[in-house]
């Protein structure tokens, strides 16, 4: 029994020291591994050593160096106050992968440079300087009192200088927006069913109207539009496009091969739109 109870304790005692042992000889043989399957001494990275470090310590390195430098790209677009172009911007991009390769493959004493990749953006300012015809073109005649002209010249802007790709549907609500007064708009007369009131924004019908004209007469496909209940002033009942935010809309889809831009404002007392393309 005595024996048996010495047995044990020396089992105990071993398993002890070889744990203390593995303890102690961990570090040192991390630091063998290091050597055999790490990065090359005296290799750096830009600005970083990389020396002995392991893969998966080397691609963490790279993806926390790429978020100081990635850039998505960014299309060519149409100023909305001056109608110029906005040139694209390419992307820039680590790639990862690539450079923990070079990194890990680099012989002793190398220095590195992160692998770059650019990339072009889909749609880009030569994409956009042919856009010079016009497609389609209409106006209505200006009328009303000055809150309504308000109205006009601020769903104008908003539409004004709108670019529209190939396939895009265009809505009118999403682009002019809740006509509130904190954005400028004004009461004037609104038709409501079969009677006519006040109502914040009144008037931009009208520019609802001619928008559609212009699409009718550019070819380009109408998906949503609506007439009105009464015949309004300013253009022949049947060619007309109500609005009321935020449930009846006009909306119409680029379905030719090119963008377009959608473009208006007053002139003289005329509100005028057109669109503006390549055939």
């Amino acid at each position: 029994m005595i024996l048996k109870g010495a047995m044990q304790l020396k089992r105990w005692i071993a398993m002890l020291l070889i744990m203390s042992l593995a303890g102690v000889l961990t570090p040192f043989i991390r630091q063998i591994s290091r050597r055999m399957i790490g990065v090359e001494p005296g290799v750096y990275l830009d600005y970083r050593n990389m020396e002995y470090y392991f893969e998966d310590e080397v691609r963490s390195i790279v993806r926390e160096m790429a978020r100081e430098i990635d850039q998505p790209e960014v299309n060519a677009s149409i100023d909305k106050e001056t109608g110029g172009i906005i040139p694209e911007q390419n992307g820039v991009f680590v790639d990862v992968e690539a450079t923990v390769e070079l990194v890990m493959n680099a012989a002793a004493g190398e220095h590195l440079q992160l692998v770059i990749i650019e990339s072009v953006p889909q749609l880009r300012a030569e994409h956009l300087e042919p856009l010079t015809e016009i497609l389609g073109d209409f106006s209505t005649p200006v009328m009303g009192s000055p809150g309504r002209v308000t109205n006009l010249r601020l769903a104008l802007a908003a539409i004004n200088n709108t670019l529209v790709l190939p396939g895009q549907v265009f809505s009118f609500n999403e682009v002019v927006g809740e006509r509130t007064p904190e954005k400028g708009y004004k009461p004037a007369p609104i038709i409501y069913g079969e009677a006519v009131a006040d109502g914040v924004g009144g008037g931009i019908c009208q520019v609802s109207t001619t928008l559609y004209n212009a699409v009718r007469l550019a070819g380009l496909e109408v998906v949503e539009r609506r007439m009105h209940s009464i015949a309004p002033s300013y253009i022949r009942h049947g060619l007309d496009a109500t609005v009321a935010w935020p449930h009846t809309d006009f909306k119409f889809r680029n379905n030719s091969e090119y963008p377009i831009i959608v473009k208006g404002e007053i002139q003289g007392w005329r509100v005028r739109v057109w669109i503006v393309g390549r055939k």
